[in-house]
């Protein structure tokens, strides 16, 4: 199987890029958090002592975790992404706006002070997580593809 990229993969850079400006949008949301709580750099968190429910310090804690989850999810995304869009440009754009949906949801959702225990982060659960699935799998498929020539 020969690779070439599909005039179509500027969805998917398209979706990279804007998962750069969600990331963006973590780090205003976390800088704001944390002017509310006085939480001074370089403190990556404020003590769970200092830090009750619903608080500045727990929503500030809340919008960290968050960010640094998106963090944490972003490098096997970009896999994801990237290799099902050399077959599937298209539906690999669309499972990433997927994700990237569902990570704006877990982050509004993680910061709400309504629920208990960062609960609110199930909230983009049923987006992100099975756009990553799906991109997973597209990804598997292409190189299972690239591997046999199919």
């Amino acid at each position: 199987m020969d690779v070439t990229i599909p005039k179509e993969f500027g969805y998917v850079v398209l979706v990279a890029l804007t998962s750069t400006f969600v990331n963006q949008w973590h780090g205003i949301v976390v800088g704001g958090a944390r002017r509310r709580a006085n939480i001074p750099y370089p403190n990556a968190y404020a003590p769970n002592a200092e830090a009750p429910h619903g608080s500045p310090q727990y929503i500030f804690n809340c919008a960290q975790r968050a960010h640094s989850n998106y963090l944490e999810n972003l490098p096997q995304f970009y896999v994801g992404l990237f290799v099902s869009g050399l077959q599937y440009p298209k539906l690999a754009a669309g499972l990433g706006s997927l994700w990237i949906f569902g990570r704006i949801l877990y982050t509004i959702g993680y910061t709400n002070p309504a629920k208990e225990r960062g609960r609110g982060r199930f909230l983009g659960g049923p987006f992100w997580y099975p756009g990553l699935l799906g991109l997973w799998g597209t990804a598997g498929y292409v190189c299972y593809k690239m591997i046999t020539g199919a």
